[in-house]
């Protein structure tokens, strides 16, 4: 959609790129920047130009507002509604529909990320923890992404899902890459071409699931339906697509950055030692110290005014979980990170109809992720000269490698 020449002189305007920021402090130095001009909501006209959303308030009034902020693909289908992104990225279901639409899409997996059905997961999350950390407590050293943050949530959620084991490592592999390499490498297009196939497998496991029913998410989402109707084929694919990549590479980020925090903060690493039951006030605060989602995208659905700035329809808006979670009206010493901060209503599951489906499940595995590191290898120490973090912190953030060394430790008995 071709926007008119607007007239920037009546409107708050800023210099910011997002795709400039190729490291987490450029990163939220440049939100800090944005945030700190007094004016929540500014236009850029960088990357095809766009607004930008940074103060807490105005963070959660956009992500509640659907019926303005529409996060499905309204005026471009090949244009991903919820991200900047310089490829195609396959239809992401439920997130990228609104209501009447959207109710059903997220009924689909409700039930499967309920409270409850996360819990029931606990047990698994346990196991794969332990299941990594055996391979490396031996020797002493280890990757901590490549041995551990990256296939513990991914061996959960594949394994709740109903992918054959032989092919997990395949999955994760890409959707780790797709971040975790520089845009134009051919590591990253090795990584982006995979979604096609992975793609391929997703409908070739639902086709099995509606002639085969199991006891697994695949299943239930194959078999859902709305007004006595299976979903299509290419709904029940989207939806499962997003289940897959929402739990594995977020995840992933998320406890890099809390372990990459306690190597770097022993303070911390102690208090956590001696009271464990610390640990949710500290989950909390790692997710809005360290958002693994750091921003948000959005398609304004008619013209409007949204906190006296005129908005037309079409145009792009960014909303960033990070600036809001360094908002000092919303957070007493909003730059420091405070292990104990309590209340925490920070944004990093985001907030309205879209709240990320996958939270409770993801706080599970977070829980038993830390908790086995904490239990097995307590004086692991991260080596900061052999820390890579992600190419760009654009709109996900985390780390490439944590190389580790520790005491040697046993192997758990089963």
């Amino acid at each position: 959609m071709k926007r008119a020449q607007r007239d920037t002189t009546a409107r708050p305007t800023v210099d910011f790129d997002l795709n400039a920021a190729t490291s987490r402090a450029a990163s939220d130095a440049a939100w800090a920047a944005v945030r700190n001009r007094g004016c929540p909501v500014a236009w850029t006209e960088h990357n095809g130009g766009h607004w930008v959303i940074t103060g807490y308030e105005a963070v959660a009034a956009a992500f509640r507002d659907w019926e303005r902020f529409s996060s499905a693909r309204l005026f471009d289908s090949d244009q991903c509604a919820i991200s900047f992104s310089n490829g195609t990225v396959p239809l992401l279901l439920p997130e990228e529909s609104d209501p009447p639409e959207w109710k059903e899409h997220r009924r689909a997996i409700a039930a499967l990320l309920s409270p409850a059905a996360a819990e029931r997961l606990r047990g698994r999350a346990r196991f794969w923890s332990d299941h990594y950390l055996d391979r490396v407590s031996e020797r002493g050293t280890c990757d901590l992404v490549d041995d551990y943050t990256v296939p513990v949530p991914a061996s959960v959620v594949l394994e709740w899902m109903g992918f054959p084991r032989a092919e997990w490592e395949w999955f994760w592999t890409a959707f780790h890459g797709v971040s975790a390499h520089p845009n134009g490498t051919p590591e990253h297009r090795k990584a982006t071409e995979a979604y096609a196939d992975v793609m391929g497998r997703i409908a070739e496991e639902l086709r099995d699931r509606v002639r085969r029913p199991r006891d697994d998410a695949l299943t239930t989402i194959a078999q859902h339906e709305v007004g006595g109707v299976r979903l299509a084929e290419d709904t029940a694919k989207s939806i499962a697509f997003l289940t897959v990549t929402g739990g594995i590479d977020t995840t992933t980020s998320f406890t890099g950055a809390a372990l990459l925090h306690l190597s770097e903060h022993p303070a911390d690493r102690a208090r956590l030692l001696a009271e464990p039951d610390l640990l949710p006030l500290a989950t909390e605060e790692f997710l809005r110290y360290y958002p693994p989602a750091r921003t948000h995208a959005r398609t304004v659905r008619d013209d409007t005014v949204f906190l006296g700035v005129e908005m037309r329809r079409g145009e792009r808006v960014l909303l960033s979980e990070a600036a809001a979670g360094r908002d000092s009206s919303a957070f007493e010493r909003a730059d420091e990170f405070v292990i104990d901060r309590d209340p925490n209503r920070h944004l990093a599951f985001g907030v309205g109809i879209h709240r990320c489906p996958g939270s409770h499940l993801a706080r599970v595995e977070f829980a038993e992720m830390i908790t086995a590191v904490l239990r097995r290898i307590p004086d692991y120490r991260i080596d900061p000269a052999g820390v890579e973090e992600y190419p760009s912190w654009s709109m996900v953030g985390g780390w490439r490698h944590l190389p580790a060394t520790f005491t040697p430790a046993a192997r758990v008995k089963r």
